[in-house]
């Protein structure tokens, strides 16, 4: 197949393709100085998924289509205690703090900007968005697999670009799941958001399918794949702390 073409292709100027890989480079820049520095910082969020999936071209079609004006913006999860020394080596490489945000929210985000790009940095021992999930910090450069699919399936409000990137990672990884069902299987709020993001990405194969992508047959790895983590997830046994929430009340947190 020729891959996912978007319907504009013609009327459009940017080079999603070189932007990606330049923010990807910047990325890997930050990293390198970090480690030098003995900080420890993972990249995730769309630079981490292409960093992963680059190598497979349909992965990376798929994830790059819902995103034509290119990456917004470059993410790393930083261990609370070198947040001040990773500051200090993105003003070294010439990056400018917003100074408002640090003001206020400095002890737990943070933006820095250089030319058209912005980092976005967040300090935490453990990811703290709409569930609170424990990293694996042993990983090198970004999240591991695993902690990069959960990462997007423990998303709340979900966009069909966060869903993407659920395809793109279950369509190059056999991402086995073990701690995502261990997980869900203590907190039911988990468990609700990443059982109904998985079929979400299910539905989103199907559109995919019917207005994309002229094989079928290339996506059904991953749509084996979606069926047997879901599957997986609702049969695994709960643990006592796995009880569900009244209908109508929050189960997740605002960040």
């Amino acid at each position: 197949m020729s891959g996912i073409t978007p319907f504009d292709t013609q009327l459009r100027k940017v080079d999603v393709d070189k932007m990606f890989k330049d923010y990807l480079s910047d990325a890997e820049k930050i990293y390198e100085k970090c480690k030098e520095k003995g900080i420890v910082a993972l990249l995730y969020g769309s630079i981490a998924v292409y960093y992963k999936v680059k190598d497979n071209k349909l992965s990376s079609d798929i994830m790059k289509f819902y995103r034509r004006s290119g990456p917004q913006d470059i993410n790393f999860i930083v261990r609370t205690e070198d947040r001040e020394k990773f500051k200090q080596v993105m003003c070294n490489l010439d990056y400018t703090p917003y100074f408002h945000l640090e003001k206020t929210l400095g002890n737990i985000v943070s933006m820095f900007f250089k030319e058209e790009k912005v980092v976005r940095a967040y300090y935490f021992n453990e990811m703290s968005f709409s569930h609170l999930i424990p990293v694996n910090w042993n990983s090198e450069f970004t999240l591991n697999e695993e902690d990069l699919l959960l990462s997007k399936l423990q998303i709340h409000f979900t966009l069909d670009k966060h869903l993407s990137d659920v395809i793109s990672l279950l369509l190059k990884y056999d991402i086995e799941g073990n701690k995502i069902i261990e997980l869900t299987s203590a907190d039911w709020g988990l468990w609700k958001d990443v059982t109904d993001n998985l079929l979400k990405a299910r539905d989103l194969v199907g559109r995919l399918i019917t207005d994309q992508v002229k094989e079928r047959e290339e996506l059904i790895p991953v749509i084996s794949r979606l069926v047997r983590l879901h599957g997986r997830i609702m049969n695994s046994q709960k643990k006592p702390s796995w009880k569900p929430i009244p209908e109508g009340e929050k189960y997740w947190r605002d960040f």
